[in-house]
């Protein structure tokens, strides 16, 4: 069953679900959705909880818990979190077996990115609708983004003029995760009420929002800023985990721009000039067997960050930009 975003908290107070999916492109909205779900399960006793990633191929873990006799076991919850739905045949048997009978001392929430139309008409993901509750987030559009900053801001009890809400939008230009991280310092250090000057104070010069300069220098092949930026970054404080979002955004949409059709593609994710045009050149730029290989280094930065490696994400993150950057046919 697909829930909506709007009903989905008020789903979770009802019943836990056996077996619930988040999915979308935005890491903002898929954490926030998570902790939703985390929060239902505390409420619910399924208070423990394990995280398994789909690069480590647990599929037989996931068939023993499955399969984990009830006698004394405790209410727990596994986390699947996906870096891409095209599933093994391995994977998807198990997600077969445990959608056939879930467990009844433990529950299953796979978290990913969106699926793709293609990938909504597999028979695994069809099962999925069908037995589980599937929740699938997508981004404001360019129109719905003006409403969505000013929501935000509501939320956070901020009260902004429309020369600080115009202001912020243009900041963060789409960005969900660097808007959140913009209004969360507004309201740390500007107190409720907000005007333009605030924001360009607070934000305009903020070394975070190079995060975005960052993977715009990787698109445009800039091998000689690479460096300079990634020193501002750091010396900024800036968040390893911003900067992998942002490069792995873009590597994704390169993939799809090479596969699929351009204007459509420009359309639902809202790229305008110059970064679509940047991105049409960086497609035609690198090949696709690059691409991949970055996709993949993506995910062992992501192991760093969350501290599963200990080996530390900035210099990787500095290789992958530089690689995406290098790339030539």
């Amino acid at each position: 069953m697909r829930v909506k975003g709007d009903t989905w908290s008020a789903h979770l107070q009802r019943s836990l679900p056996a077996v619930a999916a988040i999915f979308s492109d935005e890491i903002l909205l898929r954490e926030e959705a998570l902790a939703d779900y985390l929060k239902a399960a505390d409420t619910q006793g399924f208070s423990a909880r394990e995280r398994l990633y789909q690069q480590d191929e647990p599929w037989e873990r996931l068939r023993d818990e499955r399969d984990a006799l009830t006698l004394f076991a405790e209410k727990r919850c596994l986390i699947l979190q996906m870096d891409q739905l095209k599933l093994s045949r391995a994977a998807t048997n198990a997600l077969a077996h445990w959608l056939a009978a879930p467990a009844e001392m433990a529950r299953l929430c796979l978290v990913g990115p969106r699926p793709d139309a293609g990938q909504q008409k597999s028979a695994w993901f069809r099962d999925l609708e069908k037995h589980a509750t599937v929740l699938i987030l997508y981004p404001p559009n360019a129109q719905e983004w003006p409403q969505w900053v000013g929501r935000r801001l509501q939320q956070a009890g901020l009260e902004a003029d429309d020369s600080a809400r115009h202001l912020l939008c243009e900041l963060t230009a789409g960005n969900l995760v660097a808007c959140q991280q913009a209004i969360l310092r507004l309201r740390e250090f500007a107190g409720t009420r907000i005007d333009a000057a605030t924001v360009r104070e607070l934000l305009a010069d903020d070394s975070r929002f190079t995060v975005f300069e960052l993977a715009d220098a990787a698109l445009r092949g800039e091998v000689e800023r690479i460096d300079h930026i990634l020193d501002r970054l750091r010396g900024g404080d800036a968040e390893p985990v911003l900067l992998l979002w942002a490069l792995h955004r873009d590597l994704r949409l390169l993939l799809r721009l090479q596969s699929e059709d351009v204007t459509t593609l420009c359309r639902e994710e809202r790229l305008f000039p110059p970064r679509s045009q940047w991105l049409r050149r960086a497609a035609a730029r690198i090949p696709a067997r690059t691409l991949w290989e970055a996709l993949a280094s993506c995910a062992a930065i992501d192991a760093r960050i969350k501290g599963q490696d200990p080996s530390p994400p900035w210099p990787a993150l500095g290789t992958l930009a530089l690689r995406i950057a290098a790339a030539r046919p």
